[in-house]
Formats: C-alpha cells, structure tokens, sequence
C-alpha cells in the first residue's frame, strides 16, 4: 500500500496534500506565517497583528476561508511537519517537538498521539518501513525578509556544493516538492549539492501582498536568500525568468557565481521579443488572466498548461493546473506577466564574466527556441545546447531531460 494512503487521519487529510489557501489577504497572510513561521510562538493576537485586522475579524474571516480556527490550524500544520521530519528524518520526538514549536517533549506526544493514534515513535517506524526508496528527504522550509519588508520562504536541502535555483512562473516549495513534473528534478538537484531554492514574492509561500513586483525586486529577493542561506560562493541554475535574474546578480555579485545554468531563458521579455499574432495572443491570455484564473474551471489555466508541459501525462497536466491555482492570485498573475513583459537584460550580457551553460528546447512554445540563441551569443564564451523537446519545464520520460542533466552535470563538474 502506498505511504500516501497510510497517513490519511479521520478527517480525509494528507502529509501530501497541499497547504490551505485564501484570496482573503489577511487570511493569507496568516497562512504565510503559519507555513513558514510554525517553529515560533505564535499566538492568535500576533496573528491578528501581523495580518492588520483584529482577534475576532481574523478569527471569523480565517473560519470562513479554512473551516477552522487559526491556532487549530497551526496545530495541525505543526503536527504534519513533525510526522515529515518523523517519517524522513533519524530524529528523536524531543528534537522534533522543539523544532515544530512545542514547549515539552510531553505535550508534543499528547497531541500526537491524539492526531494519529499512535505515539511519534511507533508512527515513525511504521511510517519509515513503507516509505517508498525513492522518496524525497525532509525538507524544511524557512523565511528571510528582503530590504522592503517582503517575507521570502526557501528551503535548504541535500549536502555538497551549493546549487542555487532562482524562481520561476510558477513556483510553490511545499506543492513542488511531491510534484509528477518537479520531483525528478528535485531528486537530480540535490543528489550531489545542497540545493537551495525559493518563492519568489507573489506566489508559493512567499508574501503575496508585495507592493514591489518588480524585476529590480525579483533580483534582491535572489540577493536576501542567499544571503539568508549563508553561502559564500555557489553555482546557479536558472530557469525561465529565472535566467534574467541570475545575469542581473552576477554583475552586483562578481565572484559569488561559479559557474551558471541557464535552461529555457530569454534577455528580453515577451513584450519585446513578440509580434503581430504571437504578440496578440500573448496580450489576449493576460486579459483572460483577470477572469478565469482563479475559477473552479481548469479550461482557462489548462492553456498554460498546454504551453508549458505540452507532453506531460494527464497526471502531470492536472497537477499544472492546480499549480496556478494554488501559487498565486488572479491580480498577482496578471501583475506577474506584466514585469515579465518588460524585462530587457540583452545590454549586460557582453558583461558576464561567469562561465555559462545555455540549453534550451528547440520547439519550446512559452520561450523561443532563438531567445535561447540569443543568449548563449550574447554571453562571452557561453556553452549552447539544442534540447530535443517541445516542454519549457523538460519531463522525466523525454530523453531531453537525460540529455540536459547530463550536459549539467559535466558543466557544474569540470
């Protein structure tokens, strides 16, 4: 029998299903701290204050958005990451206890025990003998503040060299992790480094009431994490909008990068890379961006889907559409779009001193295949690697995947 259905307690939850949600700003707010902040005393009067409304509105709002009270909620999401770090961890329940925000090793059991019938250590040994070999570690995420006040949540994980992946449309660390179209990526980024990455501000677990959507700000959030992580000089893998990001940090940063992987990047956003009908087209999703992407109905978010993973398997398809509903809201995704529209890095690329990597998908339909060109021309010295693929986001069963992670390893190894 599979973990997933081991863990299911009365009330139909899973240590994979993915976190609560809410369009309500101040709900979501307190989800952010709650996801990312669960290890500190947190009280429902912080919560309150954090999120700008009082006790009794936040209370009333968060039951309406959740279907329970705050604090039972932070309860609950405390207890789900002990039974993680439980099942994928060689850690006793009294370390487990402090680092999920208990005061005693003995309350932490009580609640335990009461959540999943069990004790934490007759849970952890059960839980381990039926874990899948290939299953991902542990991973913890944590929260650093960038210069404006924005909150950030990344996560740390894996031993080695550290390999730092920039974010990307869409990102979310939790619902990533046991993703069918990001776990292999995950299992390869951490098997030889310490792979660190994060959400950028306005999706995943990061704040989404930013003020600044910004590619400026998209750069400084790539500055506070790795200056949260403590990394002194590491390699980069960039992706996507990931990849204009990581060329704008190279030139503040020089000698902090490596060496940099750029898989499916542009200089320039589509607003000046496209043209009549392409540019058309591209205008029209963002207009229906504003409607029909937090509808209950998959049919407007399954375009993107269709764009980014056009390969993927209906289990890879469904989770992409649920990806977007679940990392942002309606107006940051229009917000989104709109900065990735404008970015121009193409006058800094004869200034990169770092040695690159380029790949990209010959028949890549979100970016390209020339704005891949672009890049690698434009990057004194860049490797260009031609994937054979039409996904912007490569897919486990293609052989491009193979053939791109090959490429990497070789690069990041000599």
């Amino acid at each position: 029998m599979q973990m997933r259905h081991q863990e299911l307690r009365h009330d139909g939850a899973s240590l994979e299903d993915p976190p609560a949600r809410s369009d309500d700003p101040a709900v979501s707010r307190v989800l952010q701290l709650i996801h990312t902040r669960f290890a500190e005393r947190l009280d429902v009067h912080a919560l309150a204050r954090e999120a700008g409304v009082s006790r009794s509105v936040l209370c009333e709002r968060f039951g309406k958005a959740v279907g329970e009270p705050p604090m039972h909620y932070c309860g609950r999401w405390r207890l789900r990451q002990a039974a993680i770090m439980l099942r994928d961890c060689d850690r006793k329940a009294g370390d487990v206890a402090y680092a999920v925000g208990f005061g005693s090793e003995e309350a932490f059991s009580r609640a335990f025990r009461r959540h999943y019938g069990q004790s934490p250590a007759a849970w952890a040994r059960q839980a381990r003998a039926l874990r899948p070999a290939e299953a991902l570690p542990h991973q913890q995420v944590l929260s650093c503040t960038a210069r404006d006040g924005t909150r950030l949540a990344w996560s740390s994980v894996g031993a080695g060299f550290p390999l730092v992946k920039t974010a990307n449309w869409l990102n979310h660390l939790e619902f990533d992790w046991e993703s069918p179209v990001w776990r292999h990526w995950l299992r390869e980024l951490m098997r030889h480094n310490r792979l660190i990455r994060y959400d950028e501000r306005g999706n995943g677990l990061s704040d989404w009431d930013a003020e600044d959507l910004s590619f400026e700000s998209f750069v400084d959030d790539l500055e506070s994490v790795v200056e949260s992580a403590g990394v002194d000089q590491f390699d980069l893998l960039a992706i996507s909008q990931g990849a204009p990001v990581a060329i704008a940090y190279s030139l503040r940063h020089p000698g902090r990068i490596r060496r940099m992987v750029l898989l499916g990047g542009y200089a320039r956003g589509w607003a000046l890379r496209l043209k009549g009908e392409d540019l058309a087209r591209r205008e029209a999703m963002v207009t229906l961006t504003q409607t029909g992407w937090g509808s209950d109905n998959p049919a407007y978010r399954q375009m993107f889907t269709g764009l980014y993973i056009p390969d993927g398997t209906p289990e890879q398809l469904g989770w992409w559409n649920e990806l977007q509903k679940v990392s942002t809201t309606p107006v940051n995704a229009v917000r989104l779009q709109r900065v990735l529209a404008t970015i121009d890095v193409t006058a800094m690329l004869p200034q990169v001193k770092v040695p690159t990597l380029v790949a990209h998908a010959r028949n890549d339909h979100v970016i390209g295949f020339e704005a891949g060109r672009e890049l690698a021309e434009g990057i004194p010295g860049a490797r260009f690697v031609e994937l054979d693929s039409a996904n912007h986001v490569l897919l486990e069963h293609e052989p491009a995947w193979a053939h791109f992670l090959s490429a990497m390893r070789r690069f990041l190894g000599a």
